[in-house]
């Protein structure tokens, strides 16, 4: 009798607070039992792509789920079953769609600050894994068969931290049909994020490479064709604080 093996999951969390990594990852109980690799990035302070980019190519010839993690971001439940999920897609636990003029966040979770206070609830909550257009870098899941299959399918190295999620599913969509989908998973978020100019460099460099694209993302609206969404829409988030403030200043100057 042939007994089915599950292909294996492996967590992949890129540090520069070994405390934080060490009691969110190692020492989570929810996590016993799995395989945990925990990168320390403090000398080498490389890009998240590249270092991903690094790991696909190390894990290519294996069969196995590639969970790529922020090292603020903890599971507080059930770790997601990947069974059942299909390989040709693109996943993540928090994204975004239209639904008419408005983007829609699903994936619904904690979100505080560092020191784990000012907690909130973000997005909208799922039971099952659901369509989005892009996901946030924070938790990205792919299967290394689909990265067999799509060599072009990797993480942009232009980019260091922001928007390499949101990249990664532009491509996926637009040059490949793959879907991108949120699975669900109980987690907490230690970050409320800050848009900083690297976050709108990334925006101009996406604008370039996507000149038809217009797309939502966490904290703006992404491609080429951004403008045509914002026309209806404003991201009204504490992380574009500064940049509205900014653009108000310039235009009344």
């Amino acid at each position: 009798m042939n007994t089915r093996v599950k292909d294996p999951l492996r967590i992949f969390v890129p540090f520069v607070s070994e405390t934080m990594a060490t009691d969110l990852f190692t020492r989570n109980p929810n996590l016993s039992g799995q395989d945990i690799h925990l990168i320390d990035n403090r000398d080498r302070s490389a890009g998240l792509p590249e270092l991903y980019n690094e790991i696909i190519e190390k894990h290519l010839d294996e069969d196995a789920w590639l969970f790529f993690v922020h090292e603020d971001f903890e599971v507080q439940g059930e770790l997601l079953d990947t069974e059942s999920l299909a390989k040709e897609a693109v996943y993540g636990t928090f994204g975004i769609r239209m639904s008419g003029h408005l983007p829609n966040a699903y994936g619904q979770h904690k979100c505080s600050d560092r020191d784990g206070t000012s907690v909130q609830q973000v997005g909208l909550p799922i039971t099952a894994p659901t369509w989005v257009e892009t996901l946030d870098c924070v938790a990205i899941l792919l299967h290394t068969r689909l990265l067999r299959e799509r060599s072009g399918l990797r993480f942009d190295q232009t980019l260091t931290f922001d928007l390499y999620a949101e990249d990664l599913c532009i491509n996926a969509q637009e040059n490949f049909g793959i879907p991108v989908l949120v699975v669900p998973l109980e987690f907490q978020h230690y970050s409320k994020g800050y848009v900083t100019e690297r976050y709108w460099r990334g925006i101009r460099h996406l604008g370039e490479k996507y000149p038809n694209v217009a797309m939502p993302g966490s904290c703006s609206f992404i491609g080429g064709k951004a403008a045509d969404l914002e026309a209806n829409f404003t991201y009204d988030i504490p992380a574009n604080t500064k940049k509205r403030r900014d653009l108000r200043n310039k235009s009344a100057s």
